[in-house]
């Protein structure tokens, strides 16, 4: 049986990252010659926003998967507990504030704490692959 895998993105559009790695565990990709779709199911989706060009609904359409307006919601598939093996979380692109350094303020951390709260919540863990560094901050 396939691991069940929610994806927590920024945005979903085409050539984001999101959409580049996400596609990967939808549709495969080429490894050794030969078309290789990893033992993974997507199951759910968060999106962040959803700027023109927005892929995210016609994926889950075309994939079967649902798009959730929350993390919590989307860890849980719509039911009252974690209902996923792992997340992967894929926070780049999008329109978020810059610090007084020119940092784009990326909500990462944000996103992983609210899948950890989940956990918390519901006493149980998964695997989380988080894309890029946890924060822009230090302190978190």
């Amino acid at each position: 049986m396939p691991k069940r895998v929610a994806i927590i993105a920024s945005i979903w559009r085409y050539l984001s990252h999101a959409q580049h790695m996400g596609d990967r565990f939808l549709i495969g990709y080429p490894l050794a010659g030969e078309w290789h779709k990893p033992g993974v199911e997507v199951v759910s989706l968060y999106v962040d926003q959803k700027p023109q060009g927005d892929q995210s609904e016609a994926r889950a359409k075309e994939f079967g998967f649902k798009v959730y307006p929350t993390i919590a919601e989307a860890l849980r598939c719509g039911t009252d507990k974690l209902a996923v093996d792992a997340v992967m979380i894929i926070c780049e692109h999008g329109e978020y504030p810059n610090n007084e350094k020119g940092q784009k303020l990326y909500p990462r951390y944000e996103f992983f704490k609210q899948c950890v709260d989940v956990f918390e919540k519901d006493g149980r863990a998964v695997p989380v692959y988080n894309d890029k560094h946890l924060s822009w901050s230090f302190e978190k």
